[in-house]
């Protein structure tokens, strides 16, 4: 776990972070690394791990989220079904940055078949030298829900950055039974968090990170196609083939609940590795991360304008610039 005069963890669910609100301080989102760490993987692994660095050295983070999928236990495009190596390898490769990085799970760190399930894999995802990840509470769905409050020199909160994990598949944890959402219990934990900020500071901002998006991603971009001005667009676009969103077979209410309770104002996501589009929807800035994978998708090495990170910037009187980082670029 991450250590440092100007952090602490306040509870099994809350960090608190300091930062320096008198400059800009900037966050990077990188997502779907799919690292292999196997005998069919080393080298496109390599690519992974040097596109990884580029991009960290070209930005400067403050901050680094991984928005999951970070590791790939799949025998078929791997060669190894051991997540509990992968990870700690992908830990140690993350630590030589000497940089804060917190996490979240995809729907494939832990395969059905692999070694670890997320209890196991959270305890060493939190075992890094800059890591910052909380297991959260046990009476919740999901593994990996917790706060990074990130605070001025007086200790008050300037921008809360919730974490959830999207989980993995349906009925049976199985590929084929379409993609899970945030559950009911972790929608109203975090909206109580919220409120519980909104005390403090009525007119407080916060940040949400998680892998599988949201449905109504996709019926704002739907929307947007149709001509609606409502929804804002941003940056990006939907690259997958047939325009395709990986969103959860259930119908979630983390968004419209996000809407009513009003404090998030900005989600990122990953899952959809061709998708890089964001944009504003009720009062939402709904964003892709640009993907870094090379070993999940057939032929995606060859594909290059995808790959990225994405910068977010708080800038000293509080706004947000969410800027795409190619990785052509870096």
């Amino acid at each position: 776990m991450y250590k440092s005069d100007n952090f602490k963890q306040l509870d099994n669910e809350t960090f608190a972070l300091k930062i320096n609100t008198d400059r800009d301080y900037k966050i990077l989102q990188l997502t779907d690394l799919h690292l292999g760490f196997g005998m069919f993987s080393r080298k496109k692994d390599g690519l992974a791990l040097r596109a990884v660095s580029r991009i960290i050295k070209r930005t400067k983070p403050d901050l680094i989220v991984l928005t999951g999928d970070s590791i790939f236990p799949f025998f078929p495009k791997a060669g190894t079904m051991n997540n509990k190596r992968q990870g700690e390898l992908f830990i140690s490769f993350m630590d030589r940055f000497a940089i804060p990085y917190a996490l979240v799970f995809g729907n494939h760190d832990c395969e059905i078949l692999a070694k670890y399930r997320k209890d196991k894999l959270s305890d060493i995802y939190s075992s890094g030298e800059y890591s910052i990840f909380a297991k959260g509470r046990k009476d919740i769905y999901g593994m990996g829900n917790y706060f990074i409050n990130l605070t001025d020199s007086k200790g008050r909160v300037v921008l809360p950055l919730a974490f959830l994990d999207s989980n993995m598949y349906g009925e049976g944890s199985w590929f084929y039974s379409g993609f899970d959402c945030i559950h009911k219990d972790q929608v109203d934990w975090c909206m109580d968090k919220l409120d519980e900020l909104k005390i403090e500071n009525e007119d407080i901002k916060a940040m949400a990170f998680f892998h599988i998006p949201v449905n109504e991603f996709k019926e704002a971009y739907e929307k947007m196609k149709m001509g609606d001005k409502s929804v804002i667009y941003k940056h990006g676009n939907i690259g997958e083939a047939n325009e395709h969103f990986g969103i959860p077979r259930f119908d979630g209410t983390f968004f419209n609940k996000a809407v009513e309770n009003g404090v998030i104002k900005w989600m990122f996501c990953g899952h959809d590795h061709l998708n890089t589009l964001s944009l504003v929807y009720k009062g939402i800035q709904l964003t892709y991360g640009m993907s870094i994978d090379y070993l999940g998708y057939k032929g995606i090495v060859k594909r290059h304008t995808q790959r990225g990170g994405t910068l977010i910037t708080r800038h000293t009187d509080g706004s947000v610039d969410i800027n795409m980082v190619p990785l052509e670029h870096a």
